[in-house]
């Protein structure tokens, strides 16, 4: 079959355009350092990238919400800390004010230091965290947690309820523990009446009024129950340890994810440099030779006529 010169002249400048964009399409791939620029380069390619950043941005939501868990812990861990330290200290004074050698007067002067004692409790019970959320008022994070009623009680403003956020496909962490379980209340039974539930701060309340009134019975009762407050703390201090455990654990699990997602991203997307330089030089020269040879086509006398 003859082949028209008008013919020839058109498949010449097909292939040339065709090497042109080609040729842009790699430079593009070089400047990008990626296989794939558009999803039309490699439909398959495209829908492997995307379900794999999918899965790499889910790891790092999941790390935003640890950090988030572990802020709170940490917010917890300090003031479940201070607690402790002043439960140890209310218990020097409660066995310090149980002798029999101190007066009315003695234990009137221990009285005025339990009493600050006792604000600086509150202070750590109202703790709050980075974001200036309440840490021990369950759900209410906008509510204090404690605060004194119309009878000068110190009461639980907050709620039961545990705020909980996903770290994982399968784990789920509680950001915190409501207040009226952190600082909880102990059981009081007393000869001749029926027990009941004695609240945190009342025992602490209780203890100050039993100094100021010279009771001996009690203040080894307060003796008793301040002990079992710092028992109940340790408890909560233990669960705070627990859960940044759990955190720190996880956290290297996801940082490993990441990782992986981020190699086998590398392994699907990346480019070759030295492929692609090769590769683009050549289709370099190959367009040179095309357009050397359309130059020369151009120029002969029978594309005059067409």
């Amino acid at each position: 079959m003859k082949i028209s010169t008008g013919q020839v002249f058109e498949r010449a400048v097909t292939q040339m355009t065709t090497q042109q964009a080609k040729l842009a399409q790699m430079q593009t791939q070089l400047a990008s350092g990626k296989q794939i620029v558009q999803p039309s380069d490699d439909p398959d390619k495209a829908a492997i990238i995307q379900r794999l950043n999918t899965a790499y941005e889910r790891q790092e939501v999941y790390e935003t919400s640890l950090d988030s868990v572990n802020n709170r812990l940490v917010a917890e861990e300090s003031a479940l800390m201070g607690t402790d330290n002043i439960l140890q200290r209310l218990r020097e004074l409660a066995v310090r004010a149980s002798s029999d050698t101190l007066t009315a007067g003695d234990r009137k002067i221990i009285a005025i230091e339990v009493s600050t004692l006792k604000d600086a409790v509150v202070a750590l019970s109202n703790t709050q965290d980075i974001t200036g959320n309440y840490v021990f008022s369950g759900s209410m994070t906008k509510t204090i947690p404690f605060a004194i009623d119309n009878v000068g009680a110190t009461v639980y403003k907050g709620d039961d309820r545990y705020v909980e956020v996903d770290v994982s496909e399968q784990l789920r962490l509680a950001m915190n523990r409501p207040g009226n379980e952190v600082f909880a209340s102990v059981v009081r039974q007393e000869a001749g009446s029926d027990a009941q539930r004695v609240s945190f701060f009342s025992v602490i309340d209780d203890f100050i009024s039993a100094l100021n009134n010279n009771e001996t019975a009690g203040v080894q009762r307060s003796l008793a129950e301040v002990s079992e407050l710092s028992e109940n703390l340790s408890g909560s201090l233990a669960d705070v340890g627990s859960r940044m455990l759990v955190v720190d654990s996880q956290r290297e699990m996801l940082s490993d994810a990441k990782l992986r997602y981020k190699t086998l991203l590398s392994g699907v997307e990346d480019l070759d440099y030295a492929k692609a330089v090769t590769a683009l030089s050549a289709e370099m020269l190959s367009l040179e030779a095309a357009q050397s040879s359309f130059a020369k086509i151009s120029q002969l006398s029978l594309f005059n006529y067409m």
